[in-house]
């Protein structure tokens, strides 16, 4: 990095050369205002509020597109820059609303604060208010276009962070207002944009006119959905769910939240969560106390484990509970002996873990990297993270993205350079030809692909610097461990890092705690072999279908700890009524291995109690001596202990850790042997149907991210997107806004 010197104020400074003006500015705690920066947004000049002078330049110039070059002499703070910045800031306000005692901005406006800061209004534009009533962007996000500064933060983080190009200008000067191409906004719906509004001209439509700033008290915590565990701030009112957020946070995710994250979590404070013990009476599940629910339980479970031993009973738990409750589940099975302790998943994440030939990939690693390789999986629709950082790394590096793929993925299509159209089953045959370049020519043609294109990927990860391998659930078997045994296909100097694609948000950790089954694989003996469950955050009846309703109901005794009166839950003799993730403190793992806190933002009022606290109460009312702790962090005091990886865990490890983020340590897998791994290919690749015609479906917005799971069926807002379009397609064809946007071109 090369240094130069210039002066700000007539002070010498030294940085680095190329470095924005504005970023060096703020570094060094000089204050220059500004509307339409923003960190990673492509610079803009919209607002002017970065006026400076800058010698031998004629006129006052933007800080936030003038690079520093050596000898560079500004002036940040002279009476002519301040006045110039009042006036901008009067132009701004000509024809902005004074609205801010019913703006749901209010209290946390930038607007608010330059006009307190650098504002000394003149009031010296007369130009006809723009008073047109909000509409709607989406399901999601409401604009109220009186009120936008014309930043262009919300198009740029579009274009930039989102590779959508949905939002746009339209029309000219004060008539300007953000618009969208087509009929509707065609995007992820994911509110990034309304994250960095600076003003009340984006809002979210769930949380508008619910609280104002200083009436929420907020809590950073993890998101509950995808593996990839972004960190957001739950704001609640009371005792009442308000929104999530995501803003000046310094989490793995920075201010980026995918529309599961920033608009799911409304289950917490939904009405209808479980609020009592439930046991089944005469057929019926009826109220009772918490002594008698755990008491029913304990006798009908002891029956059945005294008659039929442990391995009549299973011990269900699930990726959306923390590491403490799944932690607590497996302690419990095993003081039953049972060898059933198991959690719903379509990823072999062990078979992965085992074979670890490279660490783990971080979201920084995917963003630094010059090659990445996907093999199955959707990071876009499963893992919005995940697909953020790889494109930024083709945005920011340059980075080269190869992907293989059954179905044509967003970013098979708008960011891949290399894109290997499997046949169903296909990726397995593309792992072969990687390691065993004999079978290049053959596996091309079972796998339906080109081979040129099979040896590109072949020759980009034998000659990747920084190279990423991403693999998705579509990989199974032998090709799962070959993928995590990649690293002697490139160079000994390459810096190589691995990700599995997980299903849920906790996959990783349900898989280190114990919970090493996978569930769905034990349906043929539920009622049979098994004959007690206890399924804590599991809903196979609802998720998985029938054939589950049938062998749960030939139970003689099933548990259930739940949220929500599911469909597994109606079949259960005992259900207790479980905390959400908001109601308690405790852990969750990511997919790259990083452990990061869940933290308690409301109070349950006794109502429900944390999963480890019921299964460690069920135990003690069975007398089974599973070595029960009273709290989280003693629980994590104990995985700390006894999980390999996670020595050294604790809650104040994870708060001091980078980013909030606490990095396992999970052991590499020593070299495979290259001839059984090519054997076991062989084996594989056998069952390909080398005829199966190509699914030439285009991935669709919405397919994983809008999956209506247990969680999600009880929030409203995610209710009434579907049918929101088509109320609204009517009104936004009458607006016509392409084509006023082209006659205004």
């Amino acid at each position: 990095m090369e240094l130069v010197t210039l002066t700000i104020d007539g002070k010498t400074y030294h940085a680095p050369k190329g470095m924005l003006l504005l970023e060096f500015c703020a570094s060094q705690g000089i204050e220059i205002p500004n509307f339409c920066y923003y960190p990673d947004l492509t610079p803009q000049a919209a607002c002017r509020m970065c006026l400076v002078r800058i010698e031998k330049v004629p006129k006052l110039a933007t800080a936030c597109t003038v690079t520093i070059s050596d000898g560079m002499a500004v002036t940040a703070s002279s009476s002519e820059v301040i006045e110039a910045r009042k006036g901008m800031l009067d132009f701004i306000l000509g024809n902005h609303p004074l609205d801010c005692p019913v703006c749901d901005k209010g209290g946390q406006c930038e607007l608010q604060d330059m006009a307190f800061e650098h504002g000394a209004v003149y009031a010296g534009y007369e130009v006809a208010k723009n008073a047109k009533e909000e509409r709607r962007l989406s399901p999601f996000i409401a604009y109220d276009e009186q009120r936008c500064v014309k930043c262009y933060r919300c198009v740029r983080v579009c274009e930039d962070w989102m590779d959508v190009h949905a939002l746009t200008k339209v029309f000219r000067g004060t008539k300007e207002v953000i618009g969208f191409y087509g009929q509707d906004l065609h995007c992820e719906q994911c509110g990034n944009c309304v994250e960095v509004c600076p003003v009340g001209a984006l809002l979210s439509v769930d949380s508008r006119f619910k609280s104002r700033p200083w009436d929420m008290r907020e809590q950073q915590t993890t998101c509950s959905f995808c593996a990839d565990g972004c960190q957001l701030e739950l704001g609640v009112r009371g005792n009442k769910y308000v929104r999530a957020a995501s803003k000046d946070l310094a989490g793995i995710n920075g201010e980026f939240l995918c529309a599961k994250g920033r608009y799911g979590s409304a289950y917490i404070s939904n009405p209808a969560r479980l609020t009592t013990p439930l046991v089944r009476q005469e057929g019926e599940l009826k109220p009772a106390t918490w002594d008698d629910a755990l008491a029913a339980a304990a006798r009908l479970l002891s029956q059945v484990h005294a008659k039929q031993g442990g391995c009549a009973v299973a011990v269900v738990g699930s990726p959306r509970l923390t590491n403490e409750a799944n932690f607590a589940l497996a302690r419990f099975g095993r003081a039953l002996d049972t060898p059933h302790i198991a959690h719903f998943r379509a990823v072999e994440l062990g078979d992965f873990y085992a074979h670890l030939s490279a660490p783990l990939a971080t979201h920084d690693d995917i963003k630094q990297a010059t090659t990445i390789v996907q093999i199955g999986g959707d990071p876009t629709e499963y893992s919005p993270l995940t697909g953020f950082a790889m494109r930024y790394a083709k945005r920011k590096q340059g980075a080269r993205i190869l992907v293989v793929s059954q179905r044509a993925t967003k970013i098979a299509r708008r960011q891949a350079d290399v894109f290997l159209h499997v046949r169903p089953e296909g990726e397995s045959a593309v792992v072969r030809a990687l390691f065993e370049e004999a079978s290049l020519a053959a596996m091309a043609a079972l796998a339906g692909v080109a081979e040129g294109d099979l040896r590109a990927l072949r020759d980009a990860i034998a000659t990747a610097e920084r190279l990423v391998v991403i693999a998705g659930r579509e990989v199974r078997g032998a090709a799962w461990r070959a993928i995590a045994q990649i690293r002697p296909l490139t160079k000994p100097e390459a810096t190589v890092r691995l990700l599995a694609l997980a299903d849920y948000n906790n996959s990783a950790g349900a898989f280190d705690m114990g919970l090493t089954a996978d569930a769905a694989r034990l349906a043929a003996d539920f009622g049979s072999a098994i004959r007690a469950a206890y399924l804590a955050g599991a809903d196979p009846v609802g998720n998985l279908g029938d054939q589950w309703r049938s062998a749960l109901s030939r139970l003689q005794c099933l548990i259930v700890s739940e949220l929500f009166m599911t469909e597994t839950a109606k079949l259960a003799h005992v259900v207790f009524p479980a905390m959400s993730y908001a109601e308690q403190d405790g852990t969750f793992t990511n997919q790259a291995g990083q452990v990061q806190r869940v933290a308690r933002v409301v109070e349950s009022g006794g109502v429900g109690r944390p999963d480890w606290l019921i299964v460690q109460s069920l135990a003690r009312a069975m007398r089974q001596d599973m070595n029960a702790k009273g709290s989280a962090s003693a629980l994590l005091a104990d995985i700390a202990t006894e999980v390999p990886g996670y020595a050294g865990a604790s809650f104040a490890a994870i708060k001091q850790a980078p980013k909030g983020a606490y990095p396992l340590a999970r052991p590499l897998a020593a070299p495979a042997d290259l001839d059984e791994l090519r054997a076991a290919l062989r084996e594989q690749t056998a069952l390909i149907d080398g005829q199966a015609p190509h699914d030439e479906r285009i991935v669709e917005m919405g397919e994983g991210l809008f999956a209506r799971g247990t969680l999600l069926r009880h929030v409203k807002t995610f209710d009434d997107a579907q049918p929101f379009w088509e109320a609204h397609r009517g009104e936004w064809e009458a607006m016509n806004l392409e084509s006023e946007f082209a006659a205004a071109d």
